[in-house]
């Protein structure tokens, strides 16, 4: 095709022309002296009397110290929390604490109205604390101060687990005023059973935590283990005797089956026999034997006609 192509496009494809070669200045490139390769024998005199370097942290020794960092500045931090704590002067809190209930874990959009609506069952409502940030910001939980101690003690015992905007709600009664030596979640305490430990260990349902009752695992499937295991004997015994049922109305209606068909089978046996008799009673000479002694006697023609001697009556053959 580049034949076909006009003389001034082939000037385009003509090649470049070989670069012209150059001697080396130094000497020929066989002649060329090459390195020296020796032993690290000559140099350990100097490794032996080099002073030692710093050691280098490695990112796991990294993680490990910054963790126990922060371990040790959370502490202290609880330390200084602790010393300047006191809930009894807090100047937000409700005025009765022995009244009072805390609502934690609430929805974040919920407001006084929803709260009063679903607690206002339990008897009369004197105030609602909710708990707020320095921002203004709803923390999720909120102190409610009952009229009478037994409407409050109703509502700790009913309200807790309940639904608020979708959300379970825990409901306790108010320990920093009434339980000696109480200490929040913040400083230590508290009891939640949310962050004891590893997953298997914390709290997983809805509700107040009880530090008495077993492991979370129990906790979370010892009831549902016990309803599943009782369900699964219900079924097991409903199915067996299902099939005890069944069985025994496949048997049945196989009996019946067979009884029916003995029934009808006797029934036609009996139709068969009656039909026999009544054959043999109308049409006996038909179906009897067919030798000549036992044949019916007809008359002759041709003795009424020629007057033949003999007898009248002769056999048909």
């Amino acid at each position: 095709m580049t034949s076909k192509l006009p003389p001034e496009l082939l000037q385009l494809f003509t090649p470049r022309p070989p670069l012209k070669h150059v001697n080396p200045t130094d000497c020929p490139p066989d002649q060329h002296p090459a390195p020296k390769v020796t032993g690290i024998g000559a140099y350990l005199s100097e490794l032996l009397s080099a002073p030692p370097g710093e050691p280098i942290e490695t990112p796991q020794q990294r993680k490990e110290r910054l963790k126990a960092e922060r371990a040790l500045q959370a502490r202290d931090n609880i330390i200084r929390g602790i010393s300047t704590w006191d809930p009894s002067l807090n100047l937000q809190a409700t005025e009765d604490p022995y009244k009072t209930i805390i609502v934690a874990r609430l929805h974040y959009d919920v407001t006084e109205k929803d709260i009063r609506e679903k607690f206002e069952a339990y008897g009369d409502i004197v105030s609602i604390k909710m708990v707020k940030d320095t921002e203004g910001n709803f923390r999720g939980y909120a102190f409610i101060e009952y009229a009478h101690e037994s409407d409050m003690r109703e509502a700790f015992r009913s309200a807790d687990g309940s639904r608020i905007l979708g959300r379970r709600i825990v409901v306790d009664v108010e320990r920093g005023r009434t339980v000696k030596g109480w200490l929040p979640r913040k400083f230590g305490g508290g009891l939640g059973g949310t962050r004891i430990g590893s997953k298997e260990q914390n709290q997983q349902q809805p509700g107040r935590y009880d530090p008495a009752a077993p492991p979370s695992g129990d906790r979370r499937y010892g009831d549902r283990r016990m309803a599943s295991s009782s369900r699964h004997r219900g079924n097991e015994r409903s199915r067996s005797s299902g099939r005890t049922s069944y069985r025994s109305s496949r048997h049945h209606d196989s009996r019946s089956r067979d009884h029916g068909r003995d029934r009808g089978r006797d029934h036609y046996h009996d139709r068969d026999r009656n039909y026999d008799r009544d054959r043999d009673d109308r049409y006996g000479h038909r179906y009897r034997s067919r030798s000549p002694s036992s044949r019916p006697m007809r008359r002759d023609r041709s003795y009424d006609r020629n007057g033949a001697s003999g007898s009248r009556y002769s056999r048909h053959h």
